[in-house]
C-alpha cells in the first residue's frame, strides 16, 4: 500500500470526525473519484483521517 497522508487527527470518534470525512469525500466526488478509494479512517489510539497521496497531490499539497 502507498504511504497515505494524514490530514486530520482526533482524540475520539465524534461528529467532528464524520463531518471532516464527509467534507473530504465530497472533494473526491467533485473531481470524479470514489471516496472509498482515496479516504480512510483508522483508530490508532487517536482517530486518524488519511488520504491517498495522489489525491493529496492533486490539491497542490505535495512536496
Amino acid at each position: 500500500m502507498d504511504d497515505w497522508v494524514e490530514v486530520a487527527r482526533f482524540d475520539s470518534m465524534s461528529d467532528a470526525v464524520h463531518k471532516e470525512k464527509a467534507r473530504i469525500e465530497n472533494m473526491a466526488l467533485d473531481v470524479g473519484l470514489m471516496p472509498e478509494k482515496v479516504v480512510q479512517v483508522e483508530d490508532k489510539g487517536k482517530i486518524i483521517i488519511s488520504v491517498h497521496p495522489e489525491f493529496y497531490d492533486y490539491y497542490g499539497h505535495g512536496q
